[in-house]
């Protein structure tokens, strides 16, 4: 006579075709929500041991051996257990549970048992998924997650891995031609110019270019102001390029020449033209009005170039030779950052007080040098509006911003 089956195991499957009676959602079901609602629920190591008894194995299929949350139902019922939705789930759970989704149908289909395999991957290929599934194109294959269980977002393609490493430098270096970026990013030719187009940066960065024999095209980032960069950092380049053999002054209309761009030469010409303009021009550049038929025009200049009285001292004619600048800013700004605790952070206007042999224009120009070559940083001020006059004197304006701050580069 066969030894009876465990009162348990009775209990379990009277407790299953009552649920599958009841329909819905409560069929098939988990084996510990099965467990739970009898009175008093067995232990998981009862309910384990109960399911693998043979008496239960003969009347009933779970999804997975050992594991108290896989679905369960009668052994009659096994194709509908297979592409239940809560087999599915119980699938994208286990696999979740070694490794990062999505997954193949195959993939899944081996979290489960043998036998129910084939009708699990039918249902995939073939029925609507429930609400927690996605599916997603992944080459020739279609791959599955649970909703709760996003797979990481591929990584961006390199060209815009490097068009945001190059916007990251345009802020931290104060780049403003492609060339002095191109310099600080270290790509190879190929790789910069790929970067330069991607969306990631054309989209953040206007570009003025030069003609050729000017050279180089301005970068200007789109949140600045167009007439503080047109003022602090593109006009003293377009002075440089003109020719100054046989003239010191030129008209906006003769600068704006060095431009390729059409609508951009029309639309700086206009800021160079306005009828006032004081405190917009860079430290060394003046400008004056000049006759232009019945109307007067600006034309531009630098300041080294006024010519004065005998005995009257040149505007920013230097006290001391600008080669000796590099030396004597290395000095001072590595004992101001001793003296401030060596955070590699000191100011302008501590830096003009201890170099006071330079003056303005010759100290701007030769700590512009510095940060082509990598040497320094200029940070900005992260609330100008509460800077004193003394940080507003001292610091450097471009692009809308007043770079106050003085950090050693990585070269």
């Amino acid at each position: 006579m066969p030894k009876p089956a465990p009162p348990l195991v009775e209990h379990l499957l009277r407790e299953l075709i009552t649920c599958r009676a009841e329909g819905g959602d409560r069929y098939p079901i988990s084996l510990n929500v099965l467990a739970a609602r009898l009175l008093p629920p067995p232990t998981a190591d009862e309910l384990l041991k109960a399911a693998k008894h043979k008496e239960f194995a003969a009347r009933a299929v779970v999804v997975a051996k050992g594991r108290a949350d896989a679905p369960i139902a009668l052994l009659e019922d096994a194709d509908l257990l297979a592409a239940s939705p809560a087999a599915l789930e119980f699938a994208l759970r286990a696999k979740g549970e070694s490794g990062p989704p999505p997954w193949t149908a195959a993939q899944l289909a081996g979290a489960i048992l043998k036998p129910l395999r084939a009708a699990f991957v039918q249902q995939l290929a073939s029925a609507p998924l429930p609400p927690f599934a996605v599916h997603v194109g992944q080459g020739k294959a279609t791959k599955f997650h649970h909703r709760d269980h996003s797979p990481p977002p591929p990584p961006p393609p390199p060209e815009q891995q490097d068009a945001e490493r190059l916007l990251e430098l345009v802020r931290r270096t104060g780049a403003s031609t492609l060339a002095e970026l191109e310099r600080a990013a270290g790509l190879k030719s190929a790789a910069f110019k790929k970067a330069v187009k991607h969306a990631a940066f054309a989209g953040a960065v206007a570009l003025v270019p030069l003609k050729e024999k000017a050279g180089d095209t301005f970068l200007l980032p789109r949140a600045n102001e167009f007439a503080q960069f047109v003022y602090g950092t593109l006009l003293p380049r377009l002075l440089d390029a003109c020719p100054r053999a046989k003239a010191h002054a030129f008209s906006a209309a003769e600068l704006v020449a060095h431009l390729k761009d059409k609508d951009q030469q029309k639309q700086i010409a206009a800021l160079l033209n306005r009828a006032e303009l004081g405190d917009e021009l860079p430290d060394g550049i003046g400008c004056v009005l000049a006759s232009a038929g019945t109307s007067a025009k600006n034309v531009f200049f630098a300041l080294e170039h006024l010519r004065r009285a005998k005995g009257a001292p040149a505007p920013h004619a230097p006290s001391a030779a600008v080669g000796d600048f590099a030396r004597a800013f290395d000095e001072a700004f590595a004992r101001l950052d001793r003296e401030r605790g060596s955070n590699n952070f000191v100011s302008l206007v501590d830096l003009r007080a201890a170099l006071p042999a330079f003056p303005r224009a010759a100290f701007d120009a030769a700590l512009h040098e510095l940060r082509v070559a990598r040497r320094y940083v200029l940070n900005s001020a992260e609330h100008s509006e509460g800077l004193g006059p003394d940080q507003r004197e001292a610091a450097i304006r471009e692009e809308g911003e007043f770079l106050l701050h003085v950090s050693r580069g990585r070269q």
